[in-house]
């Protein structure tokens, strides 16, 4: 089962010169909450929340965690649960945000700065996917030496994060071939693919429901419950003869978020489709 995230230590944390507080979770990752952001640059608080959950680059690292001294209340220094952003998307955050949004000029301005300087980074970082060495090369050749530098650790980063992305899928296929193997040397036939599509399925549709409640990572919530109620580490291992248990629990959990007399989707009324012999 997934370990449940939360909050292990609070530190300070200053932009736009005002300091605010961030949190450290058990995942080793910084999380800094989003209403305090929000109203330093004087943008509304909720339909910033709602964009983060419509856009997937960055719907994952929104969390609900709880600070046991939040300084931003009225009282100040009490414990609080605050939707946070991982510390990580700030910037892909920021670069969303309609500048002319903001009333303060000077913030405006710093936003604006900031957006171009994080869009200068994003085309260094994936400028050697676009474009071929040579080209690159003369773009650069005109340049002073340190920028020459600068841009050739960029691109030796982008290289390096595309290995790490090819060798984690591999490892992601060994996984799929050793779950298949698990499977024949127990004698338990576990989620056929017809099954495993008509999951993720339901998944989707009990996370547009979660998301639209303002729930933080609605996918990995309605998998991690599902992991932690049939007691397996991967929806791959839940048994084949099980699967209609699993409809039954989404299908309920679904039932409980929607309002009286909302109709079930089709999916969750479907007739299982067993495995060819």
């Amino acid at each position: 089962m997934a370990q449940e995230l939360r909050l292990i230590d609070e530190f300070p944390f200053t932009f736009q010169g005002q300091t605010f507080v961030v949190g450290l979770a058990n995942d080793r990752k910084l999380y800094l909450p989003l209403r305090p952001i929000c109203q330093a640059l004087g943008i509304d608080f909720a339909s910033q929340r709602k964009r983060v959950l419509r856009n997937a680059a960055i719907s994952d690292a929104l969390a609900n965690l709880t600070f046991q001294n939040y300084p931003y209340s009225e009282e100040g220094g009490r414990r609080r649960e605050a939707s946070c952003l991982r510390l990580d998307r700030l910037p892909y955050w920021l670069g969303t945000i309609e500048a002319s949004r903001i009333p303060d000029e000077g913030r405006r301005r710093a936003i604006v700065r900031f957006q171009r300087e994080f869009a200068d980074v994003a085309w260094l970082a994936f400028r050697s996917q676009i474009l071929p060495g040579d080209m690159i090369a003369e773009l650069d050749a005109s340049l002073p030496a340190q920028v020459q530098l600068y841009h050739k650790a960029m691109d030796e980063a982008a290289e390096m994060r595309h290995g790490l992305q090819d060798h984690e899928g591999r490892i992601d296929r060994l996984e799929e071939r050793m779950t298949g193997l698990e499977a024949r040397l127990e004698g338990t036939d576990f989620i056929n693919p017809e099954q495993g599509r008509r999951y993720q399925i339901m998944v989707s549709l009990l996370a547009d429901v979660l998301g639209k409640k303002g729930k933080g990572s609605p996918h990995a919530q309605v998998h991690n419950e599902v992991k932690r109620a049939f007691k397996v580490p991967s929806y791959l291992l839940i048994p084949e003869a099980r699967f209609t248990d699993v409809v039954r629990f989404l299908a309920g959990w679904y039932q409980r978020l929607t309002p009286p007399g909302t109709p079930l989707p089709t999916t969750f009324t479907l007739p299982d489709q067993k495995r060819m012999l």
